[in-house]
């Protein structure tokens, strides 16, 4: 059974269920159980409950651009605008210092928003799997595909988290008194992942491919269980699941195509979440993605409030002339040589002026050149380069480059380089740099990046200790920021 699309209908906060007041340091389960028990008697409120879920990913994302700002810019290949004084400090030019951030305290160091996502995936997994299958019009199938779609957005979730700011707080079911918790020290990574690797085997095994890319899928499954096998250096089932994905229908866009990417549901996209505009639905964002896009696609929008391609890594990263770049950047207006991401510039104006607008393009978070790279990666480290090199020249072929035929850390360093190439934009670069350990590797990192900030995790973003240790005496703040 397909979700039902009531979203636009009667709006994402008629949704959201179960926004309680923040208990603790987490947003748990309201208290009301008497609702409870007939909130979770109706599969129609299960599907408004999921969707939920996948609302709250959406608002977790977009909280002040983090999903940028933690993938992009704190990666060293965006540059923030020239009005946004206050990422300064963690782009390449203040030396990614993530330990000040001024206004930007609760999104970038505070984790609290994305517990609202876990408790609603656990309260949907515990409450949804008590029902009777009658309660479903499409029975048992029905009621296992909003597990599944619980379970994968809880695994989502929690790997986020953990490549954000590392050792997370591990919550696998909802609290019977959620204003009593009880203090919680961090899990190790290695629990949190099998947690998620536990979670995305019953999808796979419970839950069909179907067509929407905005929903969990079999294939979507495979392949974020492929990055977490990678994240934890365990090549072997990266390799396995990478391919394992591979088998679906999914198909690299045409060059000429390939902006179709972020328009919604393309056949390169495996995850994806809308925000296409609608006149009627609320998952459109007009300052989202906005940050990327100049006067050319927003007419009276000035330069200072553009993030554009960093100049050295434009300099150094696309010295051969190149499809791709042609297809997603365009020179900042006034200034050629600087070039804007155009990959989020399908601008709808809804109104009789230039003002309302809306950018329609989906977020989309796992896509097949990702996994193809991933895979490249994999192969490369199972000492199968033959086939590693392959990988990396169907991604460059498809950019409009030559094949190359380079073996050892080379090879190993050019798999990096195309990632970065193409995946500029899109949220991910900064998690490459810490699994594949390149700080090392050039010096645009290893200037800032010292041997002892490597070693005590530096990597990862300080957490909010001032709000978030009163109300758990067992938090510790990770260790380079202790003293940082």
């Amino acid at each position: 059974m397909k979700f039902k699309y009531i979203l636009s209908l009667i709006g994402i906060s008629g949704i959201i269920l179960f926004n309680s007041s923040c208990s603790k340091y987490l947003d748990l389960k309201p208290e009301n159980s008497t609702y409870d028990e007939v909130f979770w008697k109706d599969g129609e409120n299960v599907n408004r409950a999921t969707l939920g879920a996948y609302a709250l990913l959406r608002s977790s994302l977009k909280s002040d651009r983090s999903y940028f700002l933690f993938g992009d810019i704190a990666a060293g290949i965006v540059k923030p605008a020239g009005d946004d004084w206050n990422m300064t400090s963690f782009a390449r030019a203040g030396g990614y210092k993530f330990s000040y951030a001024p206004y930007l305290e609760g999104s970038l160091w505070n984790w609290t928003r994305f517990y609202g996502i876990i408790n609603q995936c656990n309260l949907i997994v515990e409450q949804t799997d008590a029902m009777d299958i009658k309660m479903f019009e499409g029975g048992d199938a029905e009621k296992k595909q909003y597990i599944s779609n619980a379970k994968f957005l809880r695994a989502y979730t929690y790997f986020y988290m953990q490549r954000v700011w590392g050792d997370v707080l591990l919550v696998k079911e909802t609290f019977k008194d959620p204003q009593n918790i009880a203090d919680m020290m961090r899990s190790p990574e290695k629990e949190t992942l099998a947690f998620c690797k536990e979670d995305l085997a019953y999808v796979i095994s419970n839950l069909e491919q179907g067509s929407s890319k905005s929903f969990a899928s079999k294939g979507a499954a495979n392949a974020l269980m492929a990055q977490i096998y990678a994240w934890e250096h365990d090549y072997v089932n990266a390799e396995k699941y990478a391919n394992e994905t591979l088998k679906f229908d999914y198909a690299l866009e045409d060059i000429k195509d390939y902006r179709k990417i972020w328009k919604g549901n393309s056949k390169e996209s495996i995850f994806e979440l809308n925000m296409l505009y609608s006149e009627s639905g609320n998952e459109f964002s007009k300052d989202f993605f906005n940050r990327f896009l100049s006067s050319v696609s927003i007419p009276g929008k000035g330069n200072g409030s553009v993030w554009t391609i960093e100049p050295e890594f434009l300099e150094s990263e696309f010295k051969e002339a190149e499809a791709r770049l042609d297809s997603i950047s365009l020179p900042m207006p006034n200034d050629g040589k600087m070039k804007s991401i155009r990959k989020y510039d399908d601008v709808v104006f809804y109104r009789d002026n230039l003002t309302d607008y809306a950018v329609s393009n989906n977020l989309v978070l796992i896509r097949l050149a990702d996994i193809i790279l991933l895979r490249a990666e994999a192969y490369y480290k199972n000492g199968k380069s033959g086939l590693a090199l392959n990988d990396l020249n169907t991604i460059r072929k498809r950019a409009g480059l030559k094949d190359i035929n380079v073996s050892g850390q080379q090879l190993f360093n050019e798999i990096f380089r195309e990632r970065r190439r193409e995946l500029i934009g899109e949220g991910i670069i900064q998690f490459d740099l810490i699994r594949m350990d390149m700080f090392e590797q050039f010096d645009e990192y290893s200037a800032y990046y010292s041997a002892d900030r490597i070693a005590n995790k530096g990597y990862f973003w300080p957490l909010d200790m001032r709000n978030l240790l009163p109300q758990n005496e067992l938090l510790t703040q990770n260790p380079w920021w202790k003293n940082h």
